[in-house]
C-alpha cells in the first residue's frame, strides 16, 4: 500500500509516493512553465499547468508496482483561475505574487475595516489574495468575470480536471480572503462585496477528507492505478508543518525554500492587535479544531542571489561534478560569526514590517571580505530576522522548545547550527520533501488508514539529528543580534 503526494510549487511541481512507514519509493518532478509577468500582473496558462500535473502523475505512476490507495495535493496559496459552466478554464491562473489588486484590497479595508476584516480572515491586508483579485476581474475584465460561473483554487481546479465534483480544503480556502477563519465557511459579507455568491465557490472539506476517484477515461490517460482515492490535503506551509512533525504546540516547524517560513500550531486563532501589527496570518490547520499562525521573511533567495552573482565558478564545479553548487558555497564557511550585517531583503522584507519597497544592503565590508564571509553573513541575516520574529512569537505567549527544520535550508548542518545558535533554541533536522509528505498523511486520513493525525505522523516523520546551541557562539550572536535590530533601525526605520 502506498500513497501519492502532489506538491504544487511555484516554479517546479513534484509528486512522490510513500509507503505506510514514510518511506519515499519514487519521486517525479516537472517544470511548471514560466509565469507570463508584466505590469504587477502574474498569470500561467491553465493548460500548461495541467500538462505539467499529468506529466508528474504519469512519470510516478506507470512504472508503480505496488498499490496506491490514496492522493491529496498541498498547493501554493491564493493562486486562483475562472471556469465557466462547464468546467473550461476562461482566463489564465492568475497567481499569488500578481500584485494588481492594491486597490480592491484598500477598498475591502475600508469597507470591513483591517482589524475586523484580520479577525474574520486571519489575514493581515494585502494584494495577494484571490478574492480582492476576482473584484479586480469585476471591474477591469467584465468579460471574463460576466463567463465566470466559479473560481478554484489550484487543489479544486486539479479535482475538478480528474473528473470530481470540486472540493478545496480548509487550509487552502484561507488564504483566499473569503473563509471566515472562525466559522470554517465561505463569508457572504466579503463574497458579495467581491460581486460573487458562495455558489460560484468549491465546497470547504477538512484536510484528510475522501472526495472521490478520477474518471476512468482521465485514470486511464494518466496511467493512474484504479480506484485510488483522491482526498483533500491543504495549503503548503500546512502541508509542510504536518510533514515535518509539527502537530501540536509548542512545536514549530521552519521550512526554508525562497522564503522561510516559521509555521506555529495552536488551539485558537491568534487574531489580535499585536499579531496583526506584525502582519502574521492565520489560518486554519489540517487537523481539525486547530490553526496554524505564520511568519515569513526571504531566505533562499539570498543564497540563490550569491551563487548567480558571485559564485560562477562554483556552479561550472557543480555542473562537471555532479554535485550541488549550495553544498560547494557552504562547504568552507567558517564557525564563526563574520561581524558582517546582511539585510536580506532583496524581495522587499518579509513580517513583521511586509514592506515591498526596501531594499537589501550590506553593512561592514573591507577589502579583506571573502567570498565564503559573504555566503555566511546572508544566513546570518536571514537568521537574525527570523529572530525578530521568533521573540514577537513569545511576547505573545507563544511557547516552543524545538524547531522542526525542512526544505533545502535543512540540508545544511551549517545552517543549522546557526539556526540553533541564533534562535537560542535546539533545531531538528527532517529530511525529505515535507510539504509531499504532509498531503500523503493527509491522502491516509482520506483513505481511513490512520486512525488519527498523530498516528498518521509518528508512522511517517522521521526526525533526524538535533543541533543544539552552543554556549560561545550564542552569547556572540546575541550580541550581534542587538547590533543587527540597531542597524536596522537606524537604517530602514524599523
Amino acid at each position: 500500500m502506498a500513497f501519492l503526494g502532489l506538491d504544487i510549487g511555484s516554479s517546479e511541481l513534484k509528486a512522490t509516493i510513500y509507503d505506510l512507514d514514510g518511506n519515499c519509493l519514487s519521486i517525479a518532478k516537472t517544470e511548471v512553465k514560466a509565469a507570463q509577468v508584466h505590469d504587477g500582473r502574474a498569470e500561467l496558462d491553465p493548460e500548461a499547468f495541467w500538462n505539467s500535473v499529468c506529466e508528474a502523475i504519469s512519470a510516478i505512476c506507470r512504472p508503480l508496482r505496488r498499490p496506491l490507495e490514496a492522493a491529496a495535493i498541498s498547493s501554493q496559496g491564493e493562486s486562483f483561475l475562472p471556469l465557466d459552466e462547464s468546467g473550461q478554464a476562461v482566463g489564465n491562473i492568475i497567481l499569488n505574487v500578481d500584485s494588481r489588486a492594491g486597490l480592491e484590497m484598500e477598498e475591502f479595508s475600508a469597507a470591513f475595516g483591517g482589524d475586523s476584516l484580520y479577525r474574520r480572515t486571519g489575514l493581515p491586508s494585502h494584494p495577494m489574495y484571490s478574492l480582492a483579485k476576482i473584484a479586480w476581474l469585476r471591474k477591469n475584465q467584465p468579460e471574463t468575470f460576466g463567463k465566470s460561473a466559479r473560481f478554484v483554487c489550484l487543489e479544486d481546479y486539479i479535482l475538478s480536471r480528474l473528473g470530481m465534483e470540486p472540493a478545496i480544503s480548509s487550509p487552502l480556502a484561507s488564504r483566499t480572503l473569503g473563509l471566515n477563519i472562525n466559522r470554517n465557511a465561505w463569508d457572504e459579507d466579503l463574497l458579495s462585496f467581491a460581486g460573487v455568491t458562495t455558489k460560484q465557490f468549491s465546497r470547504v472539506e477538512p484536510s484528510g477528507s475522501a472526495v472521490g476517484v478520477a474518471a476512468p477515461k482521465i485514470a486511464a490517460e494518466l496511467g493512474l492505478p484504479h480506484g485510488v482515492v483522491w482526498c483533500t490535503g491543504g495549503h503548503d506551509q500546512v502541508c509542510a508543518s504536518i510533514g515535518a512533525g509539527a502537530s501540536e504546540p509548542g512545536t514549530l516547524a521552519d521550512g526554508t525554500g525562497t522564503f522561510e517560513c516559521i509555521s506555529v500550531p495552536m488551539t485558537a486563532p491568534l487574531l489580535s492587535e499585536a499579531s496583526l501589527a506584525a502582519n502574521f496570518p492565520c489560518e486554519r490547520h489540517a487537523i481539525a479544531g486547530q490553526f496554524l499562525s505564520l511568519a515569513y521573511i526571504p531566505g533562499g533567495i539570498v543564497l540563490k542571489w550569491l551563487r548567480d552573482t558571485c559564485n560562477r565558478d562554483r556552479v561550472a564545479q557543480a555542473k562537471a561534478t555532479g554535485e550541488s553548487a549550495y553544498d560547494l558555497m557552504l562547504a568552507d564557511i567558517a564557525d564563526d560569526p563574520t561581524g558582517l550585517f546582511f539585510f536580506p531583503y532583496l524581495l522587499g522584507t518579509g513580517t513583521p514590517w511586509l514592506e515591498s519597497g526596501a531594499r537589501a544592503s550590506i553593512w561592514g565590508l573591507t577589502s579583506s571580505t571573502t567570498s565564503e564571509q559573504l555566503i555566511k553573513a546572508a544566513i546570518e541575516g536571514v537568521c537574525y530576522e527570523m529572530r525578530r520574529n521568533l521573540e514577537i512569537f513569545k511576547s505573545l505567549s507563544i511557547v516552543f522548545d524545538s524547531i522542526l527544520a525542512v526544505g533545502g535550508g535543512a540540508k545544511s548542518a551549517h545552517w543549522l547550527q546557526m539556526k540553533a545558535d541564533i534562535f537560542r533554541c535546539p533545531v531538528v533536522a527532517v529530511s525529505g520533501e515535507a510539504s509531499s509528505r504532509g498531503a500523503a498523511i493527509c491522502a491516509g486520513m482520506g483513505a481511513n488508514v490512520y486512525r488519527n493525525w498523530n498516528e498518521g505522523i509518528a508512522a511517517m516523520v522521521k526526525p533526524g539529528r538535533v543541533f543544539e546551541p552552543r554556549r560561545a557562539a550564542e552569547q556572540q550572536y546575541q550580541e550581534l543580534f542587538e547590533k543587527y535590530k540597531d542597524l536596522a533601525h537606524r537604517i530602514y526605520g524599523q
